[in-house]
């Protein structure tokens, strides 16, 4: 098994706070404190509810300690994501967060989100491309072509592999409505999978494939949703927090009542995030319009809100346009199986004003929430409680997504290699002897520039000897194409595809086994 690579932490963790939050408004801080207590009662409820469908499958054995406690005397700490089948990236921020939360005391709640639209049950996994038997006999060639390599390319072969797709969901609508394939389907869609895995040499990943998906089969509930919850905490990620679905939330009297406020002056508070927007991009040069999030629409007669409609009965959402009528509250977009959820900043601009003392980011996250910042003294007018980012990768292919890092380089470095080898050596990028060949060639060239100075600087002709140092440029620099001839010839036939698989993080949880090393020995306590 291979730790996790590549670790991303903004700011570092001994940075992190770990402190109750207050707001400078006064009004914002009561609301705050009734949806923190509303908070944890719920998200203890929702877990319990979890833990006993678990319990029911024979899944969960044992009590967990959940990381709650009293939020008027307890930091929250947050981070949330759509209820989907987890990548390394998603399992490294989830970990990080409940062992920062359990080594500092902290309550831990992650946001199911719930109110988007996708396949909860889609997962990723490599295999050979329909021609099978061609790319296999590629990979793995005889004997006798190995010994007749030379020394630059007995280096690790690249497969020729295509990204295939799965899923063990029925339906692909909103999170929440999400439907667990039958038992027999899901062993029928892990065994393709793990035939694949089993064929490219990666049994241990074949074993794990079909055992969660065995588990995902024994459980009673028929929610995509909950399955993966369940599947997930079990396994000991995210397994002490409490999580609960952005729906509920929504719900809560002190969301409603901000989204009121936001209601009661729409037209502002539309110009407020777009004015907002367009001095972010600005200050930060950001050329795209639709980064970090597109401009509210603004006509005459109306203007878009960051809310969606959530319609539950028919499984849609739409964007929240309001017209020029006074008094619009969110009841009017509410009852009958109607909800009205935030999107886009509007989400963790919610979360962080109403619950979090610190909320923990992906990358993608980290970058749109720096906006956030900025919405929240525009329109609040007062500081955002903090945010950070975590993230890590983990691959399947870690010995080939090295070499393919190693010849990439070569590839992009081959002129210097070429005309400037000596800053090269001891680097281990050429063979041995090539660099010893290349010393010598280098010394010589350089001993002939020198004579060459002393030969013009006593007016004499040094003809023979320019052609000496071209000669042996030529030398080095013919030598060094040779030496990576088949190795960028390798390069140069994968497709970006294939390169795509090679250095792919998006590889489904479960893959992996658990990572070596205790994550909370990284973590620093209580920072004042």
């Amino acid at each position: 098994m291979t730790d996790y690579s590549a670790e991303h932490l903004d700011p570092e963790l001994s940075s992190w706070p770990a402190k109750l939050a207050c707001l400078a408004d006064p009004n914002l801080q009561r609301l705050r404190e009734a949806a923190r207590r509303r908070l944890v009662e719920t998200a203890e409820q929702f877990v319990s509810k979890l833990s006993e469908t678990g319990r029911n499958a024979s899944l969960i054995n044992s009590q967990v300690s959940l990381l709650t406690g009293d939020p008027q005397t307890t930091p929250v700490i947050m981070t949330g994501h759509q209820p989907v089948i987890f990548h390394s990236g998603l399992t490294f921020k989830y970990e990080i967060t409940e062992e920062f939360a359990a080594r500092n005391g902290l309550i831990a709640v992650a946001v199911v989100i719930d109110t988007d639209e996708g396949d909860a049950g889609a997962f990723t996994f490599p295999a050979e491309p329909i021609s099978g038997q061609i790319a296999t006999a590629l990979v793995r060639q005889d004997q006798n072509a190995a010994v007749a390599r030379t020394e630059s390319s007995l280096a690790v072969e690249l497969p020729l592999l295509i990204t295939a797709s799965a899923s063990f969901a029925q339906t692909t609508s909103l999170y929440a409505a999400g439907r667990l394939q039958p038992p027999t389907e899901l062993h029928a869609v892990a065994s393709r999978a793990a035939d694949s895995l089993t064929a490219l040499g990666c049994p241990a990943e074949a074993e794990r494939m079909q055992h969660f998906a065995a588990e995902y089969a024994q459980l009673p509930t028929r929610s995509m949703m909950e399955a993966n919850l369940i599947v997930r905490r079990n396994a000991g990620i995210g397994g002490r927090m409490l999580e609960v679905p952005l729906s509920t939330l929504c719900g809560f009297p002190e969301v409603v009542a901000v989204s009121e406020e936001i209601l009661a002056t729409p037209r502002k508070f539309a110009q407020c995030y777009n004015d907002t927007l367009n001095a972010f991009r600005a200050e930060h040069r950001i050329r795209n319009e639709a980064n970090p999030f597109p401009n509210l629409q603004i006509d005459s007669d109306k203007c878009e809100l960051p809310f969606w409609i959530v319609d539950y009965g028919l499984g849609t959402r739409t964007i929240l346009t309001i017209r020029n009528v006074p008094g619009v509250g969110p009841q009017a977009f509410t009852g009958s199986g109607k909800q009205l959820v935030p999107r886009g900043a509007l989400i963790t601009a919610m979360l962080r004003l109403l619950f979090s003392d610190l909320f923990i980011h992906g990358t993608g996250g980290g970058r749109y929430d720096r906006y956030t910042d900025h919405l929240i003294r525009a329109w609040w007018q007062i500081e955002p409680p903090p945010i950070a980012v975590a993230s890590a990768s983990r691959y399947l292919f870690e010995k080939e997504r090295t070499e393919l890092s190693r010849l990439q380089g070569i590839s992009e470095q081959l002129r210097d290699l070429q005309f400037n080898p000596q800053r090269h050596f001891g680097t281990g990028v050429f063979s041995s002897a090539l660099e010893t060949t290349l010393k010598s060639l280098v010394q010589q060239k350089n001993d002939a520039v020198e004579r060459m100075k002393q030969i013009r600087e006593s007016g004499q002709p040094a003809g023979d000897i320019g052609r000496d140092i071209q000669h042996a440029g030529n030398v080095i620099k013919n030598l060094v194409a040779a030496e990576f001839e088949a190795p960028l010839a390798r390069l140069e036939g994968l497709s970006e595809e294939n390169i795509a698989v090679l250095t792919s993080r998006m590889w489904p949880w479960f893959l992996f086994s658990r990572v070596s090393g205790d994550t909370a020995q990284r973590i620093p306590q209580r920072v004042p």
